[in-house]
């Protein structure tokens, strides 16, 4: 009788560990993040230090946030946007995490300029949220993805140049149409 419940009960713990080992692997590892959204003008760029120098209206001195190679620069319609190309007074929009002297930036967008065509009133240019993200963690992009995002880019690139094409071909019209015009006067 003491070998049987000897057994039963070796057997049972042998089944809370495999069960316990099982539960542990089946966990994801889960962080939450929080995000910060900041805007402001752009004032420079520091390339060494891969930092980007932020003038809001609710913070007195200027915010620099780290750009890494996760970090997304993007204008308002998604596109990618080089930050060497960013002008000082571009009005931005950084989403970013840390505190203190170590802001680490996830997004920037480039916003564009507003026309005035009316009277303005006075409203701050600079607003901050806060959001809270979880992330669970993934699997890195396949082979297959990357190549859809490379092709995808390609793509967008493409129809910028042609773009590009189309109106300087407009442009040549129009201005050989001119030139005919003043030959046509004299």
């Amino acid at each position: 009788m003491k070998t049987n419940i000897r057994k039963i009960g070796a057997a049972l713990l042998a089944m809370g560990f495999c069960l316990a080992s099982t539960a542990g692997l089946a966990q994801t590892a889960q962080t939450t993040t929080t995000v910060t959204t900041s805007k402001g003008a752009f004032t420079e760029y520091v390339p060494n230090s891969q930092t980007v120098v932020l003038r809001t209206e609710t913070s007195s001195a200027p915010l620099r946030y780290t750009v890494t190679k996760q970090t997304t620069i993007v204008d308002e319609t998604g596109a990618p946007v080089a930050i060497e190309r960013i002008s000082p007074g571009s009005q931005l929009a950084v989403d970013y995490s840390g505190s203190g002297e170590r802001l680490v930036a996830s997004r920037i967008v480039v916003r564009k300029p507003v026309a005035v065509t009316a009277p303005v009133t006075t409203v701050p240019a600079t607003t901050e949220r806060q959001t809270t993200t979880t992330t669970t963690t993934t699997q890195p992009l396949t082979r297959d993805e990357k190549h859809a995002i490379k092709e995808a880019k390609e793509e967008h690139k493409d129809a910028i140049k042609k773009d590009i094409e189309r109106k300087q071909e407009a442009l040549e019209k129009a201005k050989d149409k001119l030139d005919d015009d003043d030959d046509d006067d004299d």
